[in-house]
């Protein structure tokens, strides 16, 4: 890593902070790589496609080409920061874009030029519908020779009706050479990977023209002094423009539309003029409300001269740095050195280098005001999710609800030394990505890890081995079968044993017998005195240790009642451990005849997707055995609610997101256990004797 730099501060209205989102391959982080060489942070045009990307440096990004990890990168230009935070287009990646809308105060939509609004990036959207983030669009390759750019206004009107476009295209297709902005009524055409500003061509002025009249209309429609004034025939200012402009985009009425070819780097001078000159400044946007001290709802106003307001949207580990948070200022001063309030963890932190990521180089930063982001190592106690204040002022903001996981893989290490070092490595990957977790399960003594997705849990496995060294072998995890019986018998266990000196005497009978929905019950309706009453816990004992392991296929047996009813002992040779071993033997032979039979886990699953796939959706579920329990709809969207076997579950996620090009979403949650068709009953269960003699291991 470079020695570190010194960045210039910057006031808040100098700062503007947007997220790239939308699906894979619509040119985030090529668009990114375009404004890092537009600004001067790069001498030329990084590349996702050779690895030379400034953003995507990490060496699984490299591999793949695709972003996997979130960038918070500052661009400078003429005066203004820009902190542009790229996003993965994977869905497995869903929780890094979650955390990085809370930190922005734009949404930048990438939409591909040929395709338009497609599934996945309607999903993308809805994420910052969720935060209430003003949404802006930026309708990329427009260098392509199937562009249609007002096609693609069209699917970008049908989910957010108002859009309206701020540039024009100079040139169409692959002569597409520049953008015309519509505010000024000026053109930027490219020349050698350089934007020159120029007069309107006389080709784009008709178009431009039509999109600045379409943009007034959509000005004056959200402010009534400006309406009234603009229909009077009237002129509007370029104050009045600006301010009304920026209004609707704070309030989310406006969602402003840029165009350009990220590859070619076509619209990034326009792009950085137009989002330093019409989009509004942290001062103007809304900040979130938390909780003081008392419990009640308090913000400040979004001021450098206000108390310290903060949070921790995002935390990671570097290799040259240690652990690193990265924190958005919503009000107040952060300077290099401050002791600062943690108001989630109670305690005080001693913020030492303030710095901004650009690439792999690190610039240092003396200090941040409200609006602005940075980032800062080795803190003691504050990670993700962490409110930073001024004690005295102090206020919490909600922690960030990311998904749960739902596609889990059994982990084995393959060393003794891997076996040392796992638990700890998994810890330090839980503590910065919270949709991945870990446990234990202590049934099989299994290491179980669950993620969003099959990709994101390769990712982990990969950062596992090279940051931590420690390697695994992946398998299936297994199913927590367990065993019930259907009628009620009585037995007798009866152990006795004599070899000299004193021996062992334990008689007992049970009545085993169904309890549906009970887990176990024990019950004593002993009388006379055939067994002492001190007895009657060891025989209870000796049930429940068996219990653990049925006769059917060793799983733990459950929904019964026991009941000891009669036995006998003796004076002299009776103990607990005698009736302890009686309890045991009676329990065996009972479940032995009072047809035993195999539980699964069945779960809830709920599935939320468009209408259009819910025939696809439900005639899987009836594959995986599973019932439709309802349906309901929500606008175009339709809720499925459903009962399906944990077995019948493995990789589902990967499934449902294939079926429906990555629409739909489930969770999952345990409902009850239910017993297994008998057509399938006999092969679960000697697979669950294979398994419970080893795992079945799946190479990496």
């Amino acid at each position: 890593m470079k020695e570190a730099s010194f960045m210039k501060v910057y006031e808040s209205d100098k700062v503007r902070s947007v997220c790239f989102i939308g699906n894979k391959g619509t040119g985030k982080t090529s668009f990114l790589d375009a404004l890092l060489f537009t600004t001067g942070a790069n001498s030329r045009i990084g590349k996702v496609s050779d690895g030379s990307s400034m953003a995507d440096y990490d060496s699984a990004e490299i591999r793949r080409r695709q972003t996997i990890v979130s960038k918070i990168i500052p661009c400078e230009w003429k005066g203004y920061k820009i902190n542009v935070i790229d996003t993965p287009g994977y869905a497995d990646f869903v929780g890094e874009v979650i955390a990085c809308l809370t930190a922005v105060d734009i949404a930048m939509v990438f939409v591909d030029g040929i395709t338009g609004i497609d599934i996945p990036t309607r999903r993308f959207l809805s994420l910052a519908i969720e935060q209430k983030k003003p949404v802006s669009f930026l309708i990329n390759k427009c260098d392509s020779e199937r562009v249609d750019i007002d096609k693609v206004m069209e699917s970008i009107r049908s989910v957010a009706p108002k859009a309206v476009l701020i540039e024009a295209p100079i040139g169409s297709g692959p002569n597409f050479r520049g953008v015309a902005d519509v505010f000024n009524m000026k053109g930027y055409v490219s020349e050698g990977g350089k934007a020159k500003e120029c007069d309107v061509p006389a080709d784009a002025q008709g178009k431009a023209a039509a999109y600045r009249t379409a943009l007034l209309d959509t000005v004056a429609e959200n402010d009534e002094s400006l309406m009234e004034k603009y229909l009077g025939g009237a002129e509007l200012t370029v104050d009045e423009i600006k301010n009304g402009f920026a209004k609707g985009v704070a309030g989310g009425n406006i969602s402003p539309v840029f165009i350009g070819s990220a590859l070619n780097g076509v619209g990034t001078d326009a792009f950085l003029q137009m989002l330093c000159e019409w989009f509004p400044s942290p001062k103007e946007m809304p900040v979130p409300t938390g909780k003081n001290e008392a419990g009640a709802e308090e913000k400040h106003n979004p001021s450098p001269a206000e108390p310290l307001s903060a949070f921790v949207f995002k935390a990671t580990s570097d290799p040259g740095i240690g652990d690193v948070c990265f924190f958005r200022v919503w009000s107040g001063t952060v300077v290099h050195g401050d002791d600062v309030y943690n108001a989630s963890k109670r305690t005080s932190e001693r913020m030492g280098h303030l710095f901004a990521m650009r690439g792999k180089n690190r610039e240092e930063i003396e200090k941040i005001f409200a609006g602005d982001i940075a980032c800062v190592a080795k803190l003691k106690s504050t990670n993700l999710n962490d409110s930073l204040a001024t004690k005295t002022k102090s206020i919490m903001f909600d922690h960030i609800k990311f998904p749960e996981p739902m596609v889990s893989l059994a982990v084995f290490p393959k060393s003794k030394a891997d076996s040392d070092k796992i638990g700890g490595g998994f810890s330090k990957l839980m503590s910065i990505d919270p949709t991945f977790k870990m446990h234990i399960d202590h049934e099989f003594n299994e290491t179980i890890i669950s993620g969003i997705g099959e990709i994101h849990l390769e990712l982990m496995l990969e950062r596992l081995k090279e940051r931590y060294g420690v390697e695994v072998e992946i398998g299936k995890p297994r199913i927590p079968y367990r065993e019930t019986v259907k009628k009620s018998v009585k037995v007798q266990g009866k152990y006795k044993k004599q070899s000299g000196g004193r021996g062992q005497y334990g008689d007992c009978w049970i009545e085993l017998s169904p309890a549906p929905g009970k887990g176990f019950e024990f019950t004593n309706s002993i009388f006379g005195g055939s067994i002492p009453g001190k007895y009657v816990p060891a025989i209870e004992k000796g049930v429940r240790d068996t219990m653990q392991k049925g006769s059917l296929a060793g799983y733990p047996v459950v929904d019964i009642k026991v009941d000891v009813f009669d036995g006998s002992y003796h004076d002299v040779d009776s103990s607990d451990m005698a009736f302890q071993i009686a309890g045991s033997m009676a329990f065996k032979i009972a479940e032995e005849q009072a047809s035993p039979v195999l539980l699964e886990p069945i779960m809830t699953v709920e599935v939320t997707a468009p209408q259009n796939f819910m025939g696809d959706i439900t005639s899987d579920i009836s594959s995986r055995r599973g019932k439709v329990a309802g349906m309901d709809s929500l606008g175009d969207t339709s809720i499925i609610k459903a009962q399906i076997p944990l077995a019948e579950l493995y990789k589902y996620s990967t499934t449902l997101r294939s079926m429906t090009s990555g629409a739909a979403s489930h969770t999952m949650s345990f409902n009850h256990y239910e017993q297994v068709p008998s057509h399938i009953s006999q092969k679960l269960v000697d697979e669950a004797r294979k398994a419970k003699e080893a795992p079945v291991i799946e190479k990496k």
